[in-house]
């Protein structure tokens, strides 16, 4: 039995080093949604005349991921020479291979991506200021980030101190100063010096440390923005936008059938205008007879071709419609056709009203686009039935035209009922897809439906100002640019009853989009601004918005 009881203990001990080896989440007990917090520090926050030998030390209130933790680690501005950052399970310290400078504020911060055991982050950048000499700089930077809110949530605000470098030599620089936004876009960096900075937004979507194409970057209008003591600092107001590729990277060209080809980007398309394009190959510019897109692929797309390309050809693509609205090129591919081709079937078919606002009222929506993979054409307006979907429901009397090789449009004779769900059905007995080769002799249906007129609303606005401004009403599924000239009244109706938020920008370089700026002091922003309350729409109301004033 004793032999027993001290074989029990070093395994119990073994066990215990083990468990406290390894990171991982805890399990068992009640869930944990409460952040971390710091609960003590040294020096303490804000204190003066701090040793320049000092090393800094910060306690948790729980254990945390010490992987984190280092990196959410930063020091402002950079202390001269390097130094080490320790971590244990519920602390961290800061040790500086050379003595800090003197008479400078510095800020330890901690940003959000510090977590606990369970996962959760820090609720907000925890800033930890000290002197190394007699006073604190008192200057502050505030402000607000627009936008949705992931782009808001995950970007970094970049501050530089030489706010006057041209741009090739910013670009190669650390930050003086990079701290986070708080989840709903607010943002402050204090115990700054009173002087002027280069203050950006930057979200590395791709995590490369630069600011290129896929990226939102951002920035004030004015090209630097001071950094003050008192109140009368202002409010800067920042709306990111996505950077644009120079070029589009084309990803492959592959054959499909006799000139039909499936072409693939790194960028998705913008279905509004898949037939907006260009197709090159060798320098010759190949007519497109028709496009379709590739369900669950945003980033590929079938082209129907005037005619077919040959092998070993140069293609690359012109005038490319990305979702963020830049029109790109991109570069090229070599072609290489297949010995063997495989044809992709012709159905589902994608049937949808062709509607611009997607509001689907009968006033412009008795027409319907019928999409397919591959060219068709159909050989009798009876292949395509619409009719209610009430049982025995006479077919609705219309016609069909070719729009492309891939899309056809049905036209009701009559005005459709709104508030009403059709039905549709397509016999493929009457149905040409020579790429297909089997005789088709399937029955396909689906149903569509129209909103109640009864269920949508309006809104009426006026802007005071000398400009013209370009706008956008956005809500969740809903995006409508238009432009407000000024003292005009100005009435959108037709919009479904839910909240919309409205922007408006000055479009000062008349490219027909907001610039968010750049990193040079003649690259601001664009001035913009933000209706300040939530917009309401309601069924059958106008939402008169009155004058919408501004500041220049």
């Amino acid at each position: 039995m004793a032999k027993l009881k001290h074989t029990i203990v070093p395994l119990f001990v073994l066990l215990l080093v083990w468990t406290c080896a390894s990171e991982r989440p805890i399990t068992g007990g009640p869930v944990d949604l409460i952040p971390p917090q710091v609960v003590f520090s040294t020096p303490v926050n804000e204190t003066v005349n701090t040793s320049r030998k000092t090393d800094i030390y910060i306690k948790f209130n729980e254990q945390m991921k010490q992987s984190t933790v280092k990196s959410a680690l930063q020091i402002w501005p950079s202390p001269p020479g390097e130094y080490e950052i320790k971590t244990g399970w519920t602390w961290v310290r800061v040790t500086f291979e050379k003595p800090l400078s003197e008479n400078e504020t510095y800020l330890l911060t901690l940003d959000k991506s510090a977590q606990d055991l369970r996962g959760n982050e820090l609720e907000s950048t925890y800033v930890l200021a000290f002197s190394t000499g007699d006073s604190l700089n008192a200057g502050h930077i505030s402000g607000l980030i627009y936008g949705d809110k992931s782009i808001s949530k995950n970007g970094d605000l970049l501050l530089y101190r030489k706010f006057d470098l041209p741009l090739s030599e910013l670009r190669s620089q650390v930050a003086d100063y990079v701290f986070q936004p708080d989840d709903q876009g607010n943002f402050e960096l204090s115990y700054l010096a009173e002087q002027s900075y280069l203050l950006f937004y930057h979200w590395d979507r791709n995590r490369n440390k630069r600011i290129d194409g896929d990226d939102y970057f951002g920035r004030p209008m004015l090209a630097s923005v001071q950094a003050r003591s008192d109140s009368s600092g202002a409010l800067h107001k920042i709306w990111p936008q996505l950077m644009p590729m120079e070029k589009v990277r084309l990803l492959g060209v592959s054959e499909l059938g006799e000139n039909f080809v499936q072409i693939r980007t790194n960028r998705p398309w913008n279905l509004e205008d898949i037939d907006g394009f260009s197709l090159f190959a060798n320098d010759q510019n190949i007519p497109v007879l028709g496009t379709s897109r590739v369900e669950a692929d945003a980033f590929a797309l079938q082209i129907n071709l005037a005619s077919s390309i040959e092998d070993g050809s140069q293609v690359w693509i012109y005038n490319f419609l990305d979702t963020s609205g830049y029109r790109l090129s991109s570069d090229t591919l070599m072609f290489k056709r297949a010995k063997d081709l495989d044809t992709l079937s012709l159905l589902p078919f994608n049937v949808e009203w062709n509607n611009v606002q997607g509001n689907n009222l009968p006033s412009d929506s008795n027409s319907i686009l019928i999409r397919a993979k591959l060219p068709f054409s159909f050989k009798a307006d009876s292949a395509f039935h619409l009719s209610d979907v009430k049982v025995d429901s006479i077919p609705i009397q219309g016609s069909l035209r070719e729009r492309s090789s891939t899309t056809w449009e049905f036209l009701a004779k009559d005005v459709l009922k709104d508030g009403i769900k059709y039905k549709w059905q397509i016999e493929t007995k009457y149905l040409e897809a020579p790429l297909n080769g089997s005789k088709l002799d399937s029955i396909v249906g689906g149903s569509l439906a129209l909103v109640s007129r009864d269920s949508l609303g309006g809104i009426r606005l006026m802007q005071m100002s000398i400009r013209t401004l370009e706008c956008r009403l956005l809500s969740k599924d809903l995006q409508l640019n238009f432009r407000l000239q000024p003292n005009t009244a100005y009435e959108i109706s037709n919009l479904p009853a839910q909240n919309y938020t409205l922007v408006a920008f000055l479009d000062s370089d008349g490219n027909g989009r907001y610039s968010s700026g750049g990193m040079g002091l003649a690259e601001g922003a664009e001035p913009f601004w933000i209706y300040p309350d939530v917009i309401k729409v309601r069924a059958r109301w106008e939402t008169d918005l009155g004058l919408w004033r501004y500041r220049e």
